[in-house]
């Protein structure tokens, strides 16, 4: 049975669920994937390399998905899946897949099976190099506080609340659009959002011009009655979005945007009274504990104002954008303004982890360059005056020479770095070539003026922080990898030093 025909977008398929196999299931993708299959009434089974992964899905009682171990030799057909789904990071050479196309079953990469699956939904697609998680994240937690009921692919984790909701028929849904592989020329939106465009994806895009290409063929995807939403931050971006055929504005906080946002405080406040003290003698936020506001122009005419409980100025764009796009569906602006009022953030977005020896924890996504700056922009806001200790892991080989300079610049303005070995992902590299890589990152960034260390692993960054981090210190873990496990690693120091 194809994809197409499994699923009428009616609850009462509930009664009779299609099956789904999803390989890569620990990825951000898939699991958005899975969540709107099981609020659609599938029925899901998941498998991952990542048997920590699988585990914490086996834990986790909000997110009933079946899994089963990963095995080259995985006897899929006895599953007996209607359709199995591979995430990008899943090689499609690979044994299990080989042998799930000779038993003659129906075998879709994610982007593949996301667009068929929703293909009779009125899309708001939100694209972009920064910002598609938040603000694909806001979209939809406003339009589930509306009561509208959107599905929702957003590839991040709400922090403190799970992303939980009826699929609402498939009428509506709210999706990340990722450029990489042109994985985003399988949707069929109905509004985009393009929240900016930068050189990125080096493995597969290896110029400008074929990027922007690619970003014009998904516009061309909207019909003539479509809505395109553009920052005005970036002559690229409203470059290539000028050649769309359907109606266009522009979203920002420069003087001229259609959509302009003007920010009320003069930097976010940090709220330690929301924080709560843990018996370790860690603390655990009960919000955010951030807070900042702005006020929302359309064409000059002020509309309202809003509150985040999120930090940084690529937020008050991020939620600008969500406003905006949330606006054409025909929600009122004090609607709008209330539940971006109660957006709870996503996990891993400048996400506070606590404090520890005096230390305040942050965890951030920053891959990249401008993400880098924001985020240090944002804790030189939040946390003024104090010392600012970055922990970074490098995303990809061809990411860090393509943009090393730029990597180096942003990370010299740390008060002090801590720089792991480069994770290839999706990359054949010896840990040597890793390890000399981010050797070579540390050496340009005491030369540009700052001070950086190399570190081994993972392993060895609580006991690096012991001497690095003083009392009063803001430390901060960015990349795409692996350093939220830092943060675990640490509040299971303060557990065995409370128990002891």
């Amino acid at each position: 049975m194809k994809p197409d025909s499994h699923f009428q977008y009616s609850r009462s398929s509930a009664a009779n669920p299609g099956r789904w196999l999803l390989l890569g299931i620990c990825g951000a993708g898939m699991r958005a994937f899975a969540e709107i299959l099981q609020d659609a009434g599938q029925h899901v089974t998941g498998t991952d390399v990542d048997t920590e992964g699988l585990l914490a899905f086996r834990q986790n009682s909000e997110f009933p998905c079946g899994t089963i171990p990963w095995t080259d030799d995985l006897a899929v057909s006895s599953l007996s899946p209607v359709n199995i789904v591979h995430s990008l990071a899943v090689s499609p050479m690979s044994p299990l897949l080989t042998a799930a196309r000779q038993q003659g079953l129906t075998v879709l990469p994610l982007p593949e099976a996301l667009g068929s699956f929703l293909k009779n939904t009125r899309q708001i697609c939100v694209a972009g190099t920064h910002g598609k998680t938040t603000t694909s994240g806001m979209i939809w937690w406003i339009l589930q506080q509306a009561g509208l009921a959107p599905a929702g692919f957003v590839g991040g984790e709400f922090c403190q609340t799970h992303r939980s909701g009826s699929f609402g028929a498939g009428r509506l849904a709210v999706i990340e659009s990722c450029e990489y592989r042109q994985s985003f020329l399988q949707l069929r939106p109905q509004s985009i959002v393009l929240t900016g465009i930068e050189p990125d994806h080096f493995d597969f895009f290896p110029s400008n011009a074929v990027a922007d290409q690619t970003y014009l063929q998904f516009i061309g995807r909207l019909p003539a009655d479509g809505k395109l939403l553009v920052s005005s931050s970036g002559k690229r971006p409203v470059d290539v979005a000028q050649m769309a055929a359907c109606g266009l504005e522009t979203f920002g906080r420069s003087p001229g945007s259609d959509w302009m946002a003007q920010p009320l405080l003069a930097q976010p406040v940090f709220a330690r009274s929301l924080l709560q003290p843990l018996p370790d003698g860690s603390v655990s936020a009960i919000t955010s504990g951030f807070a900042q506001a702005f006020t929302v122009f359309h064409h000059g005419k002020r509309l309202t104002d809003v509150t985040l409980k999120i930090p940084g100025l690529h937020n008050v764009d991020n939620a600008l954008a969500a406003f905006a796009a949330v606006a054409a569906e025909g929600v009122s602006t004090d609607e709008i303004s209330r539940h971006l009022a109660t957006f709870p953030g996503i996990c891993r977005r400048f996400e506070y982890r606590g404090r520890w020896r005096g230390v305040d924890l942050i965890d951030d996504y920053a891959h990249h360059p401008s993400a880098i700056r924001a985020t240090l922009k944002t804790a030189r806001a939040v946390f003024s005056g104090r010392r600012i200790v970055a922990v970074f892991e490098p995303h990809q080989i061809s990411r860090l020479e393509n943009l090393f300079s730029e990597f180096a610049e942003a990370l010299s303005a740390f008060d002090e770095c801590l720089i792991l070995p480069v994770l290839p992902a999706r990359e054949n590299a010896t840990r040597a070539q890793c390890c000399r890589l981010s050797g070579n990152l540390v050496r340009q960034i005491s030369e540009a003026g700052g001070r950086a260390f190399l570190v081994a692993n993972l392993d060895q960054v609580p006991g690096r922080l012991d001497h690095a981090a003083r009392p009063g210190d803001v430390v901060i873990t960015m990349g795409a990898g692996r350093t939220n496990q830092i943060h675990d690693e640490i509040h299971r120091r303060l557990q065995r030093d409370s128990a002891a």
